[in-house]
Order: structure tokens, then C-alpha cells, then sequence
């Protein structure tokens, strides 16, 4: 049989029912236990009433007795007797008139019976008070008195049996009410066992479908684990119906995850691993054959170091016990050897995992990128010593013609010397930028800081550009007074303020203005190079400042760039702890800015030099 009720209502049916059921059996038994205790009490109450009656009946005829004894003994100690007897009568009336106050029928009864007795025990009283004050009483007077006093015994016993009689039917009335109360309340409770082993059925019932069905779920989360095909799906809408159509959906959900995981392990470009704590290989993926020429197979079971370069092993080592103790992402580049002695350039990305006790890997060939690494390093060497030594040599040696050292030249020869004089330095500046692109890259941006004065830095900087700025016809206004003094290196703050100025000139129409402000803003110095050109676009106030970018120009336009200027002015910016960046001229143009701290700004100034 099968049960769909969910399981708020299976749990308000394994507690409720019972509850209720007992709730029920206690008022039930309770008000039978009353009833039963009522009607003990009816039938205690009746043997009280039939117990006082014939004390009272002896007691009314032996008060007679004592009397009679008292007229021929003259026996206080008899008399005595006869007080107490008619004592205990009285008190007995008293008893029976409260046993009787709630009983409408026997109550009047009680009152008949008392007048009876009343008239009796009162020719008693007279007749004691008769002998007590020794008056004469001849035989026949004390006869007739006794005579009226059995008399009214006679009456006073009539009623009593009256009175007795009808307390003994209603005595055996109740006695038959107390036995079927007593048998009613034996039966509910053989019935209210008989429920409970009911109650305990159900209960039994219930709880077995709901462990059955909880220890299903159990299996299939073993199952699961192991990789083994689930039990089929739990029929019903209960709670847990749905918690197992929702394990089986998330069962295929993962299986369907991990055999797309194991597609992308399978079909990865790197090798991807596992080492465990004793460093043999335990997992790696099918990239370990055209990446290291080592299959899988290959690979299970065997130590590290068989494949690592053996120069390399001891970092490794010393990579892996760094990674136990930090649980970090650890880093690391060596060589592996394939099996016919090649080396490859590799990555290693490795992570260590305390609860499998192994160490994942994912390993990336750089081979190609150190080659490409040593070419460039190669072909910056053969810039620096083939090209900038012989080209400085030539600039040097147009710079003593365009002076006239070597004899006066005709106009056409100055313009010549002139223009290539200005191709050479342009192309030591386009040799230089490379080298400190390099430079920066690697982190070797070299500073020497000195406390400067601003002004140095202008003049200097307008000396620089003022050739090229009368060549393309462009007035440079420097500012009225720059009396700043900030802690920098000369001669890079003057490359930076040469490259803003240059680029300014470049993008500016002739006869146009290019404008040199310095504000201070607090604790920091700020440049400005103000043009009226073409502008930047939106959007590129950051790309500018990364390598190799540069503004979209018009096709018809000369000015063309490396795209190394701004990221090295930023560069240096950067280390000396301030910061550069462009806006918009009011009225078209750009304005090229930077800020540095300035000598006792109280800011932390620029960084160690390397």
C-alpha cells in the first residue's frame, strides 16, 4: 500500500490521532471514574443511613432498660447510661438529618420517625425526673407509663423500618449502578488498550513507509557516490517524492556536468594533473602526450622528478612545501624532458588540497613565448648597440655641420642637414621608448629623485620641443612664475613634460598656442599642457594611456605615432606617487595634466627607485 500524504500530514497523523485518541479515553474515563465514585459514595452513604437507623431503634430501647433498672437500683452509674443513651439518640438524628438533607422523599420520612422517637423519649425524661425527685410512683402509673412508651416504640419501630426499608432498595439500586459502573469502566479500558495497540499499528505503519522511503534517499546518495545507476524514482507527491525527483534531476545534472568536464580535460590544451603526497602522479589528461611525449598511462605512478628538468626539481620541491603550509595558488615555471631528451618551457599552476591529500596542477606550455621572450631580448640588444650608439654618433655629427664646423653650407644643405638631424632624433627618442617600455615592463624604470625646482623642469622642456615647435608654427606660453619645488628625477620629469609638449604641437593647427600652467592643489604640484587641436574622443581618455593605443586620426592627416609615449609618461608619473590623465579645453582641445607631490606636501612621496 502506498501512502501520498505529505509529510506534514503523515507527522500530524502520527502525532495528532494519538493525542486526540488519548484525549478522548481520558475525559471518557474520567467521567466514568466520577460516575463510578458517585455512586460508591450513594451506596456508602446508604449503609450510614441503615447503620444509624438501628443504632437509633437499640438506642431508644435501651434507654428504656436503663430507666427501668434506675427505678429498682437507684444506680447513678445506670442512670448515667440512660443520659447517654438518650445522648447518642439525639446526636444520631443529627447525623441522619444530614445524611437525609438533599433526599426530598426520606427527609420527611426522618421528620415522622424523629416525632415518634420525640414522644417516647420524652415519657423517659418525665419519668427520670419523677425517680430523681423520689416522688412516689405506684406499679400500676409506672405500667401505663411503660405502656405508652412501647407503644411508642411500636410506632417509632414501624417507621424506622420504613424508613430502613426504603434506604435498602435505594442501597441496591445503587450497589447495582456501582457494579455496572465498575464493569463499564473495565470494559473502556481493555477498549483503550485495544486502541492503543491500534495507535501503535498505524504508528508502526506509517513510520516503516517513511523510513522505507527516507532509506531509499540514503541509497541513492551511496549510489550516487559510486557512480551507480539510481533506484527508480519514488512514486507520490510528497516531500520526499519531490527531494528525490529533484536528487535524480541534479543526479543527471552532474552526471551531464562531469562528462562535459571530462571533454574538456579530455580535449584541453594544457596538462592538467594530480600529484599525491608522495609525489607520483595519480590523474593527468590526455594533453601530456603531444604537449611532454609522455601518454597517461605513462605517467601514472611515477615520481615528478623523472620528468622535470633535474636543475629545476629542488624549486619544485620547494614549491610544493610552500603550497602545504600557505593552501594558497602557488606559481612556478621549469623544464620538463620528453622522453627524447626535449625541453619544454612549462607553467605550473598548482593548488594543494588538504582533504584529498594530493596536489592539482594545471601546466602550461611557455615554450614558444620564451623563444619569442629571447628574440625580443636579442632584437632590444641589437636596438641598443646596433642602432642607438651609431645613430647618437650621427646625430652628434649633423648637430657640428648644422652649426657650421665643418665649413659654411648652402640653404639647401642646411635644410637637409636640419631634416635629417631631426629624423635621427626622432628615431634615438623611437629607439629610447622601446627601451623604457622594456624597462618598465620588467619593472628597471630606474629613478634618482632630488629636490627640483619646477621651473627647471619647463625651461628646460620648452628648450627641448622649440625647434619643433617653430617648425609646425606654434607659440609655446610658458607660465608667469613656477617658483615649486617637488622631489623627482630631472631628467624623467622632463621626458614626460617633452612628450606632453611634442604631442600637444603635433595635434595643434599652426599658429595655433600651447600653454604651460602649474597650480598647486594642496600637497600636490600640477602640470598642465593646454592645446586648441583636434581633441580626444570619448572614450579613449584611458586607452590612450596603454601601450600601443592611439587616437583615430583622418586619413588625409601626417601625424602618426608608437603608441609608447603616454604609457611611459604614466610609468613615470606612477613612481613618483602621483598621477596623469587628459580632459577637454573648454572650447575644443585637450588638456594633459599631472600631479605630484611637492616638497613637504606631508603625502607619501614617489616610490624606491630600482
Amino acid at each position: 500500500m502506498r501512502i501520498n500524504l505529505r509529510l506534514w500530514h503523515q507527522g500530524l497523523i502520527l502525532v495528532g490521532v494519538p493525542i486526540g485518541l488519548m484525549l478522548i479515553f481520558l475525559v471518557s474515563l474520567s467521567l466514568l471514574l466520577t460516575q463510578a465514585e458517585l455512586k460508591t459514595q450513594e451506596v456508602d452513604r446508604s449503609k450510614k443511613i441503615i447503620s444509624k437507623a438501628n443504632e437509633l431503634l437499640k438506642g431508644y430501647f435501651d434507654a428504656g432498660s436503663q430507666l427501668l433498672f434506675f427505678k429498682y437500683t437507684k444506680s447513678e452509674t445506670t442512670r448515667q447510661r440512660f443520659e447517654q443513651h438518650l445522648a447518642n439518640s439525639e446526636e444520631s438524628f443529627r447525623d441522619l438529618h444530614e445524611l437525609l438533607k438533599d433526599d426530598p422523599t426520606e427527609l420527611p420520612m426522618l421528620d415522622t420517625l424523629q416525632a415518634s422517637a420525640t414522644k417516647g423519649m420524652t415519657l423517659l425524661k418525665d419519668f427520670e425526673h419523677r425517680l430523681q425527685a423520689q416522688e412516689s410512683i405506684s406499679a400500676l402509673e409506672a405500667t401505663a407509663i411503660y405502656k405508652q412508651f412501647n407503644q411508642a416504640g411500636i410506632d417509632f419501630t414501624n417507621k424506622m423500618h420504613d424508613l430502613v426499608d426504603a434506604e435498602t432498595a435505594k442501597h441496591r439500586t445503587n450497589a447495582e449502578e456501582e457494579e455496572k459502573s465498575k464493569a463499564l469502566v473495565k470494559a473502556f479500558l481493555l477498549a483503550g488498550v485495544i486502541a492503543a495497540l491500534l495507535v501503535g499499528a498505524l504508528l508502526v505503519f506509517f513510520t516503516k513507509n517513511t523510513t522505507g522511503r527516507l532509506s531509499k534517499l540514503m541509497e541513492n546518495t551511496l549510489l550516487l557516490s559510486s557512480n551507480q545507476p539510481l533506484l527508480p524514482v519514488l512514486e507520490g507527491d510528497d516531500e520526499m517524492a519531490r527531494l528525490d525527483r529533484s536528487f535524480h534531476r541534479m543526479a543527471a545534472d552532474l552526471a551531464e556536468a562531469t562528462r562535459k568536464e571530462r571533454a574538456i580535460l579530455d580535449n584541453a590544451v594544457d596538462v592538467i594533473c594530480s600529484i599525491n603526497f608522495e609525489g607520483r602522479f595519480s590523474a593527468v589528461n590526455p594533453a601530456s602526450l603531444p604537449v611532454w611525449g609522455y601518454a597517461p598511462e605513462d605517467l601514472i605512478g611515477r615520481h615528478y622528478a623523472d620528468i622535470i628538468a633535474k636543475e629545476d626539481v629542488p624549486k619544485f620541491r620547494s614549491a610544493i612545501d610552500q603550497i602545504r603550509h600557505d593552501t594558497a595558488l602557488v606559481t612556478i615555471e621549469n623544464q620538463i624532458v620528453s622522453p627524447d631528451e626535449q625541453r619544454f618551457h612549462m607553467l605550473w599552476s598548482l593548488r594543494w588540497s588538504d582533504s584529498e591529500r594530493s596536489l592539482f596542477c594545471v601546466a602550461h606550455d611557455i615554450t614558444d613565448r620564451k623563444k619569442v621572450e629571447q628574440l625580443k631580448q636579442e632584437f632590444l640588444a641589437v636596438i641598443s648597440h646596433e642602432l642607438r650608439t651609431p645613430l647618437t654618433s650621427l646625430q652628434a655629427t649633423l648637430t657640428l655641420i648644422s652649426h657650421g664646423v665643418y665649413g659654411h653650407l648652402s640653404e639647401s644643405g642646411e635644410k637637409r642637414v636640419r631634416s635629417a638631424e631631426s629624423g635621427a632624433t626622432r628615431l634615438i627618442m623611437l629607439i629610447n621608448d622601446l627601451l623604457d617600455i622594456e624597462k618598465m615592463e620588467a619593472g628597471k624604470l630606474s629613478m634618482t629623485y632630488l629636490d627640483v625646482n619646477l621651473a627647471d623642469i619647463v625651461d628646460n622642456s620648452i628648450e627641448a620641443v622649440h625647434g619643433f615647435a617653430e617648425d609646425h608654427e606654434i607659440t609655446l606660453k610658458a607660465p608667469e612664475t613656477t617658483a615649486v619645488k617637488v622631489l623627482a628625477d630631472s631628467d624623467r620629469l622632463v621626458q614626460v613634460m617633452v612628450n606632453l609638449l611634442s604631442n600637444a604641437i603635433k595635434f595643434s593647427k599652426s599658429g595655433a598656442e600651447v600653454e604651460i600652467k602649474i597650480t598647486e592643489n594642496g600637497e600636490f604640484t600640477e602640470a598642465l599642457v593646454i592645446d586648441h587641436g583636434a581633441g580626444i574622443p570619448e572614450g579613449y581618455e584611458q586607452k590612450i594611456f596603454e601601450k600601443y593605443e592611439q587616437v583615430p586620426s583622418e586619413k588625409n592627416t601626417k601625424v602618426r605615432g608608437t603608441g609608447l609615449g603616454l604609457p611611459i609618461c604614466k610609468a613615470i608619473i606612477d613612481q613618483h606617487g602621483g598621477t596623469i590623465g587628459v580632459r577637454s579645453t573648454p572650447g575644443g582641445g585637450s588638456t594633459f595634466w599631472f600631479s605630484i607631490p611637492r616638497v613637504g606636501g606631508g603625502v607619501s612621496g614617489p616610490a624606491d627607485s630600482v
